[in-house]
Order: C-alpha cells, then sequence, then structure tokens
C-alpha cells in the first residue's frame, strides 16, 4: 500500500506529455498583445498615407530636383514666384535694377494699372480717347505736369485734352514737333522756330535761334528750355518775351539732354567732356561730374553718338546702347543699371519722359517705366509718357491717364 501510494504520487507530481508547459498561457497573451498592436500600427500608418495625399495634392506638385515645378490649387487663386537678389554686388560695379513682366497667370496678363498701384499710389485714373471728337486718328505727343495731353492728328492739327480725360478737341494750332504744355501755356515748334500762347491767348516766338526740330523740349516749373539748331540750349520763362542762350562762354558750354527744374543737364563730350548742372534760375553752374556711363567722348570724324536721357527729382536717368542706367542725384553713385530697353521698329524713334518720381521710355510700339527710388521697372506695349504726377499709357485703342505719387 506505502509502495502504491509513492508511485502515484510520483505520477501526479511530474509533468506529462499532454499537460501544458510552464509559461505557456503568459506567452499565448503576449503574442496576441503583439499581434493586435502590429495590425492597429498598420492601420494606422495606411490612415496616415492617405490623409497626407489628400491634404498634400492640393497644394503642391514638386519636380525632380526638390524645387516647386508647378502649383495646382482647389481655386482659381493665382501664386507668384519671388527671386531674391543673393545680396548686394561688389562697391565697383553697378547697382543692378529688377524688371517686372506680366505673369501668365490665368491666361491672360495682369493689367499694367495693376502692376503700377503696387510701385506707385494711383490717387486717380481717366481714359483719353483715340480719337479726336470730330473722330480722326489722336497719337500723344506730349504730357503737361498740369495732366494736360497734348497730340497730333493725320493733318498735323494738334488735338489736346485735360487732366479730366475725355475725346481730344482741336487746340488751335498745327505742328510736328516740339510740342509741350503747363499750367496757362502751350508751346510748339513751326517754322524752326519756338511759339508760346498764354492763358490770355497771346502767342509769342520764346526761341532766341530757333529750334533744333528734331531736339526735344521740356516743360517744368513754368521755365521751357530747347536747343537751337547749332545744339546750343536756350531757356525761357513762360511766354512772356524771347529765351537765353545758355551757352553764353564757358564753362556752360555743351548741349540740353535733360530738364528738371531749375537745373538744365548739358553734356559737352568733345573738349571738356562733363555732363553739367546749369541753373537756369542763374545761368550758373550748380555741379558737374565725368560723361555718364556708356556715354563716349567725341572725336573729329566721329559719327555723334545718340542716346537719351531724363530727370527726375531725385534720380538722372539715361540709356546707352540697350541698357538703362540711373544715379541718384544728390550723391551722383553708386550707378544702377537695369535690363535692355526695347528696340525701336521701323520708323520708330526712341524718347525718353520723366515725372516727379517716375521716368517713360518709349519706341512707341514698346515701353518701360523706371523707377529710380526702388529700381523696379515695368514693361508695356504702346507708347507711354511721363510728367509731373502723371503718367499716360496707351491701353486697348485708347489712353489711360493716371495720377501718381
Amino acid at each position: 500500500m506505502d509502495d502504491l501510494e509513492s508511485r502515484l504520487g510520483t505520477l501526479l507530481g511530474e509533468p506529462g506529455r499532454a499537460d501544458p508547459p510552464p509559461g505557456l498561457a503568459g506567452r499565448i497573451h503576449r503574442s496576441v498583445a503583439v499581434r493586435r498592436r502590429k495590425r492597429r500600427a498598420a492601420w494606422l500608418a495606411a490612415l496616415a498615407c492617405q490623409a497626407a495625399v489628400l491634404v498634400a495634392a492640393p497644394l503642391m506638385l514638386r519636380g525632380g530636383s526638390g524645387d516647386f515645378a508647378a502649383t495646382v490649387a482647389p481655386s482659381p487663386t493665382v501664386t507668384r514666384t519671388v527671386t531674391v537678389s543673393p545680396g548686394p554686388p561688389p562697391a565697383d560695379r553697378p547697382t543692378p535694377t529688377r524688371t517686372i513682366t506680366p505673369s501668365p497667370g490665368s491666361g491672360r496678363n495682369e493689367a499694367f494699372a495693376e502692376r503700377l498701384r503696387r510701385l506707385v499710389a494711383v490717387t486717380g485714373m481717366v481714359e483719353v480717347g483715340g480719337r479726336t471728337g470730330a473722330g480722326e486718328p489722336f497719337t500723344p505727343a506730349a504730357l503737361g505736369s498740369d495732366g494736360t495731353v497734348l497730340g497730333l492728328t493725320p493733318g498735323g492739327a494738334v488735338a489736346e485734352t485735360s487732366a479730366t480725360g475725355g475725346a481730344p478737341e482741336a487746340a488751335g494750332f498745327s505742328a510736328r514737333s516740339g510740342l509741350g504744355a503747363a499750367e496757362g501755356l502751350r508751346t510748339w515748334t513751326e517754322n524752326g522756330e519756338q511759339r508760346c500762347r498764354a492763358a490770355d491767348g497771346s502767342i509769342r516766338t520764346i526761341s532766341p535761334q530757333g529750334t533744333d526740330p528734331e531736339a526735344p523740349v521740356w516743360v517744368d516749373g513754368g521755365a521751357i528750355a530747347g536747343n537751337d539748331p547749332m545744339l546750343q540750349p536756350w531757356v525761357a520763362v513762360g511766354c512772356a518775351e524771347p529765351g537765353r542762350t545758355v551757352t553764353n562762354g564757358r564753362p556752360a558750354t555743351g548741349t540740353a539732354v535733360a530738364f528738371s527744374y531749375p537745373y538744365l543737364f548739358v553734356v559737352e563730350p568733345a573738349d571738356d567732356r562733363k555732363l553739367r548742372l546749369v541753373d537756369v534760375r542763374t545761368m550758373r553752374v550748380a555741379a558737374e561730374h565725368p560723361l555718364p556711363a556708356g556715354v563716349r567722348a567725341q572725336t573729329m570724324g566721329r559719327r555723334a553718338q545718340r542716346w537719351q536721357a531724363a530727370a527726375t527729382d531725385t534720380a538722372f536717368v539715361w540709356v546707352t546702347g540697350k541698357t538703362l542706367h540711373s544715379v541718384p542725384r544728390d550723391s551722383w553713385g553708386p550707378e544702377r543699371t537695369s535690363g535692355a530697353v526695347p528696340a525701336p521698329g521701323k520708323g520708330e524713334q526712341a524718347r525718353m519722359t520723366a515725372g516727379d518720381r517716375l521716368v517713360a521710355y518709349t519706341t512707341g510700339g514698346a515701353s518701360i517705366v523706371h523707377d529710380p527710388v526702388t529700381g523696379v521697372t515695368l514693361k508695356q506695349p504702346g507708347l507711354v509718357l511721363a510728367a509731373g504726377p502723371w503718367l499716360l499709357w496707351e491701353e486697348g485703342g485708347a489712353y489711360r491717364l493716371a495720377r501718381v505719387g
């Protein structure tokens, strides 16, 4: 009996083949938990991936280089790309300016007026007709500091509008060149002389020795300036009496290239090789500088160089070749340069006009507007003129006249 009990106890106390091994239940629980965590993690990862695709797809597509290759938006909003300059150029090089060209946008170029508003304040805008009240085609030729627009008709008769815009009406005289306007006066070249009509209707000759019909005539601050056929500058104050020749003795010799009252910018490239600022109130030289960059010295037998210039209240701006340059008038440096200006087409002639702040360069078929303050240049098809606080540009068979600041 004792032997049977001993054997039975041994059999019951030792694990058999059918018994679960020790710790099996714990391992089963852990295995189930691990499988559950793996399934949960895989489900969450799939969900996160799907959400990322849904969020990212409307925002952007990337090119192979990692840069943004295109922008896709669920709405018609147009985005813009801004390029940041790598930093200022070395001190011995001109400072480059920026050029703004209309972006393709949503299929049409952005209106010039909208680009202009981001550059300067636009406080008013009117339309100037492309035809006179009598139905004749009208081409603006001069913009006055009072907002007067003077232009030509096919027959040579001059028409004009005021700052309120509308259809141009006959100005009462004919001309081919030398047009200018300001409050209370109109001026034009007639038979080689510069005429001036005062507010009372009286007309006088103001050029002391005639006017070069191919040279600009400037009106600013109530003064009128031009060059005679010998390329000598002259200045008249209003229409009351003939003007005075600026080149009465050295060192004020040269040819006028720009005018911003009270300073006439005179260049003498042959002997003195200087650019001078002549104060027209005193007829004395207020400052002088070397010839502007790109303007070559004139030598015997060499054809005279053709270039354009203009002056705002704060800057002197000029074009040589296809490059636009500018310098601040107070320090005369550093010089800034911009990209190429439009080239004149067949029958076109380049010219520059300047307002209080903005400068316009035009060939008639294409133009740029340059802001020396910011260095920004706007491109625009067709004619553009600047004067005082005004800017005129061609748009859709007519013209827009804006007051800017």
